[in-house]
Protein backbone atom coordinates (compact mmCIF):
# COMPACT_ATOMS: atom_id res chain seq x y z
CA UNK A 1 0.00 0.00 0.00
CA UNK A 2 1.39 3.42 -1.22
CA UNK A 3 0.97 6.66 1.11
CA UNK A 4 0.04 9.67 -0.44
CA UNK A 5 2.51 12.50 0.30
CA UNK A 6 0.54 15.81 -0.58
CA UNK A 7 0.45 19.32 0.91
CA UNK A 8 -2.42 22.10 1.25
CA UNK A 9 -1.61 25.66 1.65
CA UNK A 10 -3.21 29.02 0.79
CA UNK A 11 -2.75 31.30 -2.71
CA UNK A 12 -3.63 34.56 -2.66
CA UNK A 13 -5.83 35.97 -5.88
CA UNK A 14 -6.54 38.86 -7.25
CA UNK A 15 -8.04 40.91 -10.26
CA UNK A 16 -6.62 44.09 -11.69
CA UNK A 17 -8.01 46.78 -13.60
CA UNK A 18 -6.77 47.91 -16.87
CA UNK A 19 -4.09 50.35 -14.91
CA UNK A 20 -2.60 47.82 -12.70
CA UNK A 21 -4.55 48.15 -9.86
CA UNK A 22 -6.11 45.57 -7.37
CA UNK A 23 -9.55 45.59 -7.50
CA UNK A 24 -10.32 42.49 -5.72
CA UNK A 25 -8.42 39.51 -3.78
CA UNK A 26 -9.07 36.28 -2.10
CA UNK A 27 -7.73 33.23 -0.90
CA UNK A 28 -8.03 29.83 -1.99
CA UNK A 29 -6.83 26.75 -1.13
CA UNK A 30 -4.48 24.57 -3.36
CA UNK A 31 -3.55 21.39 -3.29
CA UNK A 32 -0.45 19.53 -4.31
CA UNK A 33 3.36 18.73 -4.38
CA UNK A 34 5.91 20.29 -1.97
CA UNK A 35 8.63 23.22 -3.31
CA UNK A 36 10.80 24.18 -0.63
CA UNK A 37 13.02 26.85 -1.95
CA UNK A 38 16.54 27.72 -0.28
CA UNK A 39 15.47 31.41 0.15
CA UNK A 40 12.62 30.10 2.36
CA UNK A 41 9.58 30.58 -0.19
CA UNK A 42 7.41 27.69 -0.26
CA UNK A 43 5.21 26.42 -3.61
CA UNK A 44 2.41 23.66 -4.11
CA UNK A 45 2.76 22.02 -7.68
CA UNK A 46 -0.18 21.13 -9.29
CA UNK A 47 -0.24 19.16 -12.31
CA UNK A 48 -2.17 20.81 -15.63
CA UNK A 49 -3.17 17.80 -17.53
CA UNK A 50 -3.76 20.22 -20.24
CA UNK A 51 -0.35 21.57 -20.61
CA UNK A 52 1.14 18.54 -19.33
CA UNK A 53 3.14 20.25 -16.83
CA UNK A 54 3.37 21.31 -13.24
CA UNK A 55 2.21 24.90 -12.10
CA UNK A 56 4.27 26.71 -9.58
CA UNK A 57 1.97 28.58 -6.71
CA UNK A 58 3.58 30.49 -4.31
CA UNK A 59 1.36 29.80 -1.07
CA UNK A 60 1.39 31.47 2.46
CA UNK A 61 3.71 29.63 4.15
CA UNK A 62 1.13 30.29 7.61
CA UNK A 63 -1.24 27.94 6.08
CA UNK A 64 1.01 24.82 5.04
CA UNK A 65 -0.30 21.19 6.24
CA UNK A 66 0.50 18.00 5.27
CA UNK A 67 -2.24 15.44 4.61
CA UNK A 68 -2.26 13.15 7.60
CA UNK A 69 -3.42 9.92 4.86
CA UNK A 70 -6.61 9.82 7.16
CA UNK A 71 -10.28 10.36 5.71
CA UNK A 72 -13.10 11.39 8.32
CA UNK A 73 -16.42 9.86 8.42
CA UNK A 74 -17.51 11.92 5.03
CA UNK A 75 -14.29 10.89 2.89
CA UNK A 76 -12.72 13.88 3.61
CA UNK A 77 -9.07 14.39 3.71
CA UNK A 78 -7.61 15.65 7.03
CA UNK A 79 -4.74 18.00 7.08
CA UNK A 80 -2.58 19.58 9.51
CA UNK A 81 -4.93 22.48 11.09
CA UNK A 82 -7.71 21.00 10.83
CA UNK A 83 -10.20 21.05 13.40
CA UNK A 84 -12.53 17.63 14.19
CA UNK A 85 -15.17 16.46 15.80
CA UNK A 86 -15.27 13.76 17.86
CA UNK A 87 -19.04 12.38 18.00
CA UNK A 88 -20.34 15.63 17.15
CA UNK A 89 -18.41 17.45 20.31
CA UNK A 90 -14.67 17.37 21.38
CA UNK A 91 -13.20 19.85 18.72
CA UNK A 92 -9.76 18.93 18.48
CA UNK A 93 -6.90 20.54 16.44
CA UNK A 94 -4.17 17.97 14.02
CA UNK A 95 -1.01 19.15 13.83
CA UNK A 96 2.33 17.50 13.06
CA UNK A 97 4.74 17.66 16.29
CA UNK A 98 8.63 17.10 15.82
CA UNK A 99 9.06 15.91 18.60
CA UNK A 100 6.83 12.60 18.50
CA UNK A 101 7.39 12.45 14.82
CA UNK A 102 3.57 12.14 13.70
CA UNK A 103 0.39 14.06 13.69
CA UNK A 104 -1.24 14.69 17.16
CA UNK A 105 -4.51 15.95 18.70
CA UNK A 106 -4.94 18.61 21.00
CA UNK A 107 -8.41 20.03 23.10
CA UNK A 108 -9.52 23.44 21.25
CA UNK A 109 -9.78 24.67 24.74
CA UNK A 110 -5.97 23.70 25.68
CA UNK A 111 -4.79 25.57 22.95
CA UNK A 112 -2.83 29.15 23.63
CA UNK A 113 -2.49 32.60 21.53
CA UNK A 114 -0.17 30.23 18.88
CA UNK A 115 -1.98 27.31 18.57
CA UNK A 116 0.19 25.51 21.26
CA UNK A 117 -0.30 23.57 23.92
CA UNK A 118 1.69 21.26 26.29
CA UNK A 119 -1.08 18.20 26.22
CA UNK A 120 -0.64 17.09 22.41
CA UNK A 121 -1.97 13.85 22.38
CA UNK A 122 -0.17 11.09 20.31
CA UNK A 123 -3.13 8.35 18.80
CA UNK A 124 -2.70 5.23 17.89
CA UNK A 125 -4.52 4.47 14.10
CA UNK A 126 -6.65 1.92 16.08
CA UNK A 127 -8.05 5.35 17.55
CA UNK A 128 -9.08 6.95 14.00
CA UNK A 129 -10.47 3.25 12.87
CA UNK A 130 -12.13 2.56 15.72
CA UNK A 131 -16.55 2.43 15.03
CA UNK A 132 -16.72 4.21 18.50
CA UNK A 133 -15.52 7.18 17.27
CA UNK A 134 -16.98 9.16 14.37
CA UNK A 135 -14.57 11.57 13.34
CA UNK A 136 -15.47 14.75 11.47
CA UNK A 137 -13.84 17.46 9.71
CA UNK A 138 -15.63 21.10 11.02
CA UNK A 139 -12.72 23.56 9.79
CA UNK A 140 -9.61 24.76 9.96
CA UNK A 141 -7.39 27.63 11.86
CA UNK A 142 -7.78 29.40 8.63
CA UNK A 143 -10.29 29.70 7.46
CA UNK A 144 -13.02 29.14 10.66
CA UNK A 145 -10.67 30.58 13.27
CA UNK A 146 -14.32 31.19 15.29
CA UNK A 147 -14.19 27.69 15.90
CA UNK A 148 -11.29 28.35 18.62
CA UNK A 149 -12.82 31.37 19.92
CA UNK A 150 -16.02 29.86 20.71
CA UNK A 151 -14.16 27.38 22.72
CA UNK A 152 -12.71 30.25 25.01
CA UNK A 153 -16.06 31.32 26.25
Amino acid sequence: MNRTIKFRGQILNSVKDDKGNVVTEWKSWIYGDLLHRSNGVLHILTLNEKKACYENNTIDPETLGQFTGLLDKDGKEIYEGDIISVNGKYPKLVKYIDDYACFCLANIEDLDEKMDTGYWHQVSPGWWNSSKREIRVIGNIYDHPDLIKEEDK
